[in-house]
């Protein structure tokens, strides 16, 4: 009988290797786009690519630990390199939050029509990307160093002052006397809440404004034309189901973790379970922004077209 650990190894391996593929599949095609079709960019793709990096860091250091462990390598990491790699994976899962919440934003800006009161913030926008991104970095460095004094390597996950096992060999540990605790967690808990309230703010905008367009197309006789395009159209419904698949792994592996939190017998697998839906969102992002991509077809077209004239010229002076 196959045991629940090698499943379990297997199923993170795939998990890890689709999504570290489609994620570097992906940042490749933003630097491809960047210095060969630099008229194709988008103020987005620097977003996207932020994400990206954000995602892969993310399944690294989820991962990679756990596939190790379910494949017997365990207590392969000193303490250090338990701080460092919960405090990396932390940083980066918040930065992932981050950035699709402004990824959201953003989007619901482009397709806001220009007679709206968005339109100066429209305009401006973009100019500001660097800006957000220093500060959801600086935000999340400051929000999760708590971590590096919580977090402590053990070799036995049975000692009863540690109550919150984030992997299985790394354990955090919170204790009652810790004035750090209620700090960190009402940092990390506002944290999440507030992007999560501006992700939701920006998704209802933007369904409204889908909503809008759909009845003017319905009435597209009788009106001169529509203020969304087609292709915002369709970037804005990639980014709507992105944002709903974040917040829904988010949710089924925070709930799950809180039961394992409130329950006085930890139950290794179900916290197994929570990391693999933790590692979700990183792993389908690339697939769900790759299958919208049309630039790819384009990017695969242009040396064929560059080539053409070159051939021209020499068809030229072989046959005169």
């Amino acid at each position: 009988m196959v045991s629940p650990q090698l499943i379990f190894g297997v199923a993170f391996f795939f998990q890890c290797s689709i999504g570290f593929v489609g994620n570097t599949l992906l940042l490749m095609l933003y630097v491809c786009v960047s210095f060969r079709m630099p008229q194709q960019k988008k103020p987005m793709d620097l977003i996207l690519a932020h994400l990206t990096l954000a995602n892969m860091v993310t399944l690294l250091t989820r991962g990679i630990p756990e596939i190790m462990f379910c494949f017997g390598k365990r207590h392969f990491l000193d303490e250090l390199g338990c701080k460092a790699l919960i405090y990396i994976f932390r940083v980066s899962w918040g930065l992932s939050i981050c950035t699709t919440s402004l990824l959201s934003m953003f989007q619901a800006l482009i397709i806001s029509p220009y007679n709206s009161v968005w339109e100066s913030i429209k305009i401006r926008a973009p100019r500001y990307i660097l800006h957000y991104f220093l500060f959801f970095w600086v935000t999340n460095a400051l929000i999760y160093i708590s971590v590096i004094e919580l977090t402590e390597a053990t070799k036995n996950a049975t000692i009863s002052r540690y109550s919150y096992i984030s992997h299985i060999f790394i354990v955090r540990s919170i204790r009652n006397d810790n004035q750090l605790i209620p700090a960190f967690l009402f940092g990390m808990t506002l944290h999440d809440i507030i992007f999560h309230f501006l992700m939701g703010l920006s998704s209802t905008h933007m369904v409204l404004l889908l909503y809008r367009h759909s009845k003017q197309v319905q009435q597209i006789y009788s009106s001169s034309h529509s203020f969304i395009t087609l292709p915002e159209v369709k970037d804005t419904q990639t980014i709507l189901l992105l944002v709903t698949c974040f917040v829904l792994f988010y949710w089924i592996r925070n709930f799950i973790t809180l039961y394992e939190t409130y329950n006085s017998e930890k139950d290794v697998e179900l916290e197994t379970i929570a990391t693999f839906f933790g590692g979700c969102f990183p792993t389908f992002c690339p697939l769900l922004l790759i299958g919208s991509e049309s630039r790819i077809l384009k990017l695969h077209c242009m040396p064929r077209r560059a080539q053409r004239p070159h051939e021209d010229f020499m068809d030229g002076l072989v046959n005169p």
